[in-house]
C-alpha cells in the first residue's frame, strides 16, 4: 500500500496536471507525535446567524461596549449581545463602498464611521449626524491611537483629534510624503506606533507630541498595498500580526518594519488576475484555536492558517467566494457580514454548515504514479474519522453520513463519477472504509478527490492506494 500525498496547502496550479493538490473548504492541523498520522484535515468554521436588518449590503461593524454597531447600505444598525433583529439609528450613513469605524476611551465614547471618499459622521446615542468639527474634511480612514482619532486623506495629509474629543486643532496635521502616492489607511501597530499606508509606500510614525501633529515620522517601508481594504490583523481580539496585500500582488506580513512574503504562487496569480484589486479585501478571525486570515475579491476567497503558514480555499454553497466578510470580534465571539444579504453572521468552528447551506468539504491529492509507466488501481483505503453519523440528526445526511470518492487517471484532467463510501452511523467505527477496482491510470498518474457535505463533526487523516506499474 502507498500512501496518497495529501497535501498541506491548496496548489491548483496554472494547469490540472501542474497542481500539487487542493484544499477547499478544509485546513490542516497539526495532530500529536503519537496520532496514527501528523495531520488531520477537518472542515472549516462554518457561520450561523447573529443579528438580521431590513438592507443588502452590508459595510462593516465593530463593538463599543455593550452594543455592536454595523452599517447596511446607508443605515447603522445596533444590536446586543443576544442578537436578533438589530435596531437601526436615525440618520444615514453616506456612500456604498465599505466602511471604517474606530471608537476613543471618552467616558461616552465617540464612534466615528468613514466611509471613504464620502467623509465622516459620528453616532450619537440613537443618531447618525455629520461629524461635529467642520475641520475633519473628507478622509479615506480612521482609526484610534493614544487617545486621538487619526485621520487619513488621498493626497497624503493625516490628521488626529484632541484627546478622547471630536475636535480637531488645525495645526494637527502632518503629510506623508517618503512617496507621491496615494494614502489609504492609517493602522495602529502594537508597539504604540502608527503605520500610515499609502499605495506604493509605509510610513512609521511615533512618539507624542505636546503641539501640531500628534506623532513623528520614524521610517519608511518601500511597500504599498493594492487597495484601502487590504491590510488587516490590527483588529481587537487577533493578534497574529498584521497582513496586506502588496503592490507587487504578493501577501505579506510585517516582521518589525520588514515586510515577509506568505503567499504562494497560486495565491499571488489569484490577485495579480483580479481586474479591480481596490475590492481586494484582508480580514482575520480565530476559530478551533486557529489563527484564520482571509483574502477575498468578489470572485474567490484564499485563507491563511497562521500556525503552520498553510493556505486553503473557501467557497460558500455554489459560488466561487466566501459569503463572509469583514470579521471582528464581538460579545468573546467573532462576527462577520453576510455578502448574501445585509445581515450580521458568527464565524463559528462547531458549525459544519453556513446557515442551512452545504459547506462542502474537498481534498485533491497531488499526481501518484510510476511514471514513465502506466499504473493499475487495484483498491484504495480511506484512514478518516468514523462512526460521525448522529443518531437525532436529519436523515440520512446527519444520520448516515457519506465521503464522495473520484479518480483521475489523467493527473487531474479529467474526472471520474464519484463512488459514495459510508462513514458510519453514530459510534459504528468498526470495519474497513475502502474501495476496488478503480481502473488504469496513465503516465501521468493517478489523482484522488473526497467531497464530504454531510453537516456532521468530521475530519480526513489520510488515505492508502494499492497499485502496480505496468510493462
Amino acid at each position: 500500500m502507498t500512501d496518497l500525498p495529501f497535501p498541506l496547502l491548496s496548489a491548483p496550479g496554472r494547469h490540472p496536471q501542474a497542481s500539487g493538490g487542493r484544499l477547499i473548504n478544509t485546513y490542516v492541523e497539526k495532530l500529536s507525535p503519537t496520532a496514527g498520522k501528523p495531520y488531520s484535515y477537518p472542515r472549516v468554521p462554518g457561520l450561523k446567524g447573529f443579528a438580521t436588518t431590513d438592507g443588502t449590503n452590508f459595510r462593516g461593524g465593530m463593538q463599543v461596549g455593550s452594543l455592536v454597531y454595523f452599517v447596511v447600505d446607508s443605515t447603522c444598525y445596533q444590536v446586543d449581545a443576544n442578537g436578533g433583529a438589530a435596531t437601526a439609528l436615525t440618520g444615514t450613513v453616506p456612500g456604498t463602498v465599505p466602511v471604517i469605524i474606530s471608537r476613543d476611551n471618552a467616558a461616552t465614547p465617540n464612534v466615528v464611521i468613514v466611509s471613504p471618499g464620502d467623509g465622516a459622521v459620528l453616532i450619537d446615542g440613537t443618531d447618525v449626524i455629520d461629524y461635529p468639527d467642520s475641520d475633519v474634511g473628507q478622509p479615506n480612514s480612521v482609526t484610534y491611537l493614544k487617545g486621538v482619532f487619526v485621520f487619513t486623506y488621498g493626497d497624503g495629509k493625516t490628521r488626529n483629534s484632541d484627546v478622547n474629543s471630536t475636535s480637531i486643532n488645525t495645526l494637527s496635521v502632518a503629510t506623508a510624503e517618503s512617496k507621491p502616492d496615494t494614502l489609504y489607511r492609517g493602522i495602529p501597530l502594537g508597539n504604540g506606533q502608527l503605520l500610515l499606508v499609502g499605495s506604493s509606500s509605509m510610513e512609521v510614525w511615533g512618539g507624542q507630541n505636546d503641539t501640531g501633529y500628534f506623532f513623528s515620522y520614524i521610517a519608511t517601508i518601500n511597500r504599498g498595498i493594492v487597495g484601502p481594504y487590504a491590510i488587516g490583523g490590527h483588529e481587537d481580539g487577533f493578534g497574529k500580526g498584521i497582513f496586506f496585500v502588496g503592490d507587487d500582488f504578493k501577501v505579506y506580513t510585517l516582521n518589525g518594519y520588514t515586510p515577509q512574503a506568505i503567499s504562494t504562487t497560486d495565491v499571488d496569480l489569484a490577485i495579480e488576475r483580479e481586474p479591480d484589486k481596490t475590492l481586494i479585501r484582508v480580514g482575520g478571525f480565530i476559530a478551533n484555536g486557529h489563527g484564520f486570515v482571509t483574502v477575498q475579491a468578489p470572485t474567490w476567497c484564499w485563507c491563511y492558517e497562521t500556525d503552520l503558514g498553510t493556505w486553503h480555499e473557501r467557497k460558500s454553497h455554489l459560488v466561487e467566494y466566501w459569503r463572509g466578510m469583514f470579521p471582528f470580534k464581538a460579545f468573546d465571539k467573532w462576527l462577520c457580514g453576510d455578502s448574501k444579504s445585509g445581515n450580521l453572521l458568527q464565524i463559528d468552528g462547531q458549525a459544519q454548515d453556513e446557515l442551512g447551506d452545504a459547506l462542502r468539504q474537498r481534498i485533491e491529492t497531488g499526481p501518484l504514479g510510476a511514471f514513465p509507466q502506466a499504473v493499475r488501481i487495484n483498491e484504495l483505503n480511506l484512514y478518516l474519522t468514523k462512526g460521525v453519523g448522529l443518531a437525532d440528526g436529519s436523515d440520512p445526511v446527519q444520520t448516515d453520513p457519506d465521503v464522495e470518492v473520484s479518480i483521475s487517471r489523467d493527473g487531474g484532467q479529467t474526472w471520474s463519477n464519484p463512488r459514495v463510501i459510508k462513514l458510519g452511523r453514530q459510534s459504528l467505527t468498526s470495519g474497513r472504509k475502502r474501495a476496488s477496482i478503480w481502473g488504469q491510470a496513465d503516465v501521468q498518474g493517478v489523482r484522488w478527490r473526497f467531497d464530504m457535505s454531510s453537516n456532521v463533526p468530521f475530519s480526513f487523516l489520510g488515505a492508502d492506494m494499492a497499485a502496480e506499474p505496468l510493462r
